[in-house]
């Protein structure tokens, strides 16, 4: 008999002996308002636990004895929030400190696809993480990545994923799955290297994420077939209603939660299938607002009535992550809980994980063990010395004027679109003035042997036209490469080389000066700074791009989403300009005359 099957039975004979009368109740909380995610009622009573598992639930008019009970106080109880699909380097912090946040806020398990590390060190870095996340009172769900490149031909990576690191990763112990499909037009397309890598995942019937950005019709279809039938992106109706009538599971983020959305899930008929998400929650965005826990409070102010929030957040992305087990304030399942004092506000005062208290009074009190990463993790930014040179842009030397395709992106979401724009031409140097720079510089190079080459694309984006200085980022979605924006190419220079030094981060700069830095030395994109010792950093870092006059609601996620090659309709990788959509590179200067 498995040693796990084994443990279950000793766990139901403690349950059963308890509720007999016949031993004690490790804990009872008392006197709370227990939302039961099957019948979507309210029902008053108590928990009753034994070890890390709930054994009774209601009101407790039989014989029984506790060795610790928690007055409840009138509060709500539901399960521990679950995040079934989400990224853990967003966070920009080393497991231990994301688990001290997410716990806070109510999150108790995740899974989590790490391909953010993984196109940096590929395998190596994949278990590093998951080997950093194991062991905590968060619950972390490996999910092996699929695509990287996320955009094959379109960016470079610091690795890159087949059929057969797709088969090395699951086999390491702390895999759980296979994460998000992004090259959806390679699988609609039948393209050959990554049909390969989601059949090696589909025979060993794992977990399959999925990311259908934009695919409608038969190409929607063709990327079912696969067996990856789970979709965070485009939740507008008419999509969701596509997904949802095509068989995938729908994982609504925050970005696309509307009232009307919101009206449209609630009377769907297949209840099972929706499910709130996170994705990305970058580091400023996690310690205002929280994780989960504000996806569920925005949906409820739009209108979703606040049990079936709750539902969407814990029971049904059990069932997806096949946590059979977890999800539910019942008999049998694993003591997840939280306390709230009022639903509709989502901010656990008690978080139990494992029948434990994790959280007290908002208050992270668990202890995380620390993770130590190997040592090349904190050197894996090679990049050569740049120079304002490597920032001007060039066309035919006699013309006067340059037609040129921009990025236009607004000032409140990331969303951007191809837009054609005359620009003055002076000795063959195009005057961009009205325009933002972007840079995307290959940063992967190990440079051993010889110095790395100097690999450079360039871009413009629209919308900005007041940005004073430079912003350099070795956090930039998928490839994270060294990406900088800026209105002066010496700043933009001081920039890119300072975060070289720095070994990667974010830094700010203004008429040749550093006026601000983050440093984020674990492969670039992670921090192992106390929380409160970050936040200080990031709240220093947006002032200053505040003072740079980079006008956007949610800076962060436009500096790290400019160079993503998988989110429409145009972006900046270090290869060039993509267009998203039709799969295919673009000329920065179109024609000059």
């Amino acid at each position: 008999m498995p040693e796990g099957q084994w443990e279950e039975k000793i766990v139901a004979r403690d349950c059963i002996d308890a509720i007999n009368g016949k031993k004690p109740f490790d804990l009872i909380i008392r006197n709370v308002r227990i939302i039961n995610v099957f019948s979507l009622a309210l029902q008053e009573g108590d928990i009753a636990i034994c070890g890390d598992t709930i054994a009774y639930v209601g009101k407790m008019d039989f014989p029984h004895t506790a060795r610790e009970e928690l007055d409840g106080q009138g509060r709500y109880a539901i399960p521990g929030l679950i995040d079934a699909h989400m990224h853990i380097e967003s966070s920009m912090m080393v497991p231990a400190r994301f688990a001290e946040l997410a716990l806070a806020c109510g999150t108790t398990t995740v899974a989590a696809d790490p391909h953010e590390i993984g196109n940096v060190f590929g395998v190596e870095g994949v278990k590093a993480l998951s080997e950093a996340a194991a062991g905590s009172p968060l619950h972390v769900y490996m999910l092996a990545p699929s695509t990287i490149p996320s955009a094959p031909g379109l960016e470079t990576t610091g690795a890159s994923v087949g059929a057969k690191e797709m088969a090395e990763m699951l086999d390491l112990p702390h895999i759980y799955g296979m994460g998000e499909v992004m090259d959806f037009n390679g699988v609609a397309d039948g393209e050959e290297d990554i049909l390969s890598v989601v059949e090696t995942a589909r025979t060993q019937g794992v977990l399959m994420d999925a990311h259908v950005t934009r695919l409608s019709g038969r190409r929607l279809q063709a990327f079912r077939t696969t067996g990856a039938d789970a979709d965070h992106t485009d939740t507008s109706i008419p999509y969701a209603r596509e997904k949802l009538e095509t068989g995938f599971a729908i994982q609504v983020q925050r970005t696309f939660l509307s009232a009307e959305l919101m009206e449209f899930l609630e009377g769907y008929p297949m209840q099972d299938r929706i499910m709130l998400i996170t994705d990305d929650v970058p580091f400023i965005e996690l310690v205002r607002n929280g994780h989960l826990n504000a996806n569920l409070r925005e949906a409820i102010s739009l209108g979703l009535d606040p049990i079936r929030a709750v539902r969407y957040a814990t029971l049904n992305a059990a069932d997806r992550l096949r946590l059979y087990d977890r999800g539910a304030v019942s008999p049998g399942y694993k003591a997840d809980i939280l306390l709230l004092d009022k639903l509709e506000e989502m901010r656990p005062s008690l978080v139990l994980s494992d029948g434990r208290v994790a959280v007290k009074d908002g208050k992270c009190i668990a202890q995380i063990p620390d993770y130590t990463f190997p040592k090349h993790f904190y050197t894996s930014v090679h990049v050569p010395s740049l120079t304002a040179e490597d920032f001007v842009i060039r066309t035919e030397a006699g013309a006067s004027k340059a037609l040129v395709n921009t990025i236009g992106c607004g000032q409140v979401n990331t969303r951007t679109e191809k837009a054609e724009k005359w620009v003055p031409v002076k000795n063959g140097v195009l005057d961009t003035q009205e325009l933002m720079k972007m840079a995307v510089i290959y940063r992967h190079g190990k440079g051993e042997e010889k110095a790395p080459e100097k690999k450079i694309a360039l871009g413009l984006i629209s919308g900005f036209p007041e940005f004073h200085g430079a912003i350099a980022t070795t956090y930039a979605h998928d490839s994270h490469n060294l990406t900088i924006y800026g209105s002066c190419d010496e700043d933009m220079a001081l920039a890119g080389n300072h975060l070289a030094e720095m070994g990667g981060g974010l830094c700010a700069v203004q008429d040749g000066k550093v006026v601000s830095q983050v440093s984020l030395p674990v492969a670039g994109l992670l921090s192992e700074e106390p929380v409160e010792t970050l936040r200080q950093e990031f709240e220093d870092f947006f002032a200053a791009v505040e003072k740079l006059s980079l006008v956007h609601e949610h800076p962060m996620t436009f500096l790290t989403l400019m160079a993503l090659a998988v989110s429409p309709e145009i972006k900046c990788t270090d290869i060039g300009l993509v267009d998203v959509v039709n799969k295919k590179l673009l000329p920065l200067v179109v024609k000059a005359e």
